[in-house]
């Protein structure tokens, strides 16, 4: 299984690949919308993910050092470490 992750800031260049994307629906691909705030970005990636996809996980982080002082930031760790250390 192979899954593709897409960053889309233009609604419009989101759109048309979402069109041409439903075209293969019938072969079995599962097609998944989501907004994301531009201010808390869900990097929400299992261990696995993360050590067979590291590079390419790195590269498409932006930097936004707002989201680490941020409250959420350490929400979002502390469910991390609680799922991971369960």
């Amino acid at each position: 299984m192979i899954q593709l992750v897409l960053n889309i800031d233009d609604e419009s260049v989101a759109n048309k690949l979402l069109l041409m994307l439903e075209q293969f629906k019938d072969k079995g691909v599962i097609i998944e919308k989501k907004e994301v705030s531009s201010n808390f970005r869900n990097f929400n990636y299992t261990d696995e993910e993360i050590e067979k996809n590291w590079k390419e996980i790195l590269m498409g982080i932006k930097s936004d050092l707002s989201y680490y002082k941020s409250e959420k930031y350490y929400e979002d760790r502390g469910n991390y470490l609680i799922k991971k250390y369960k």
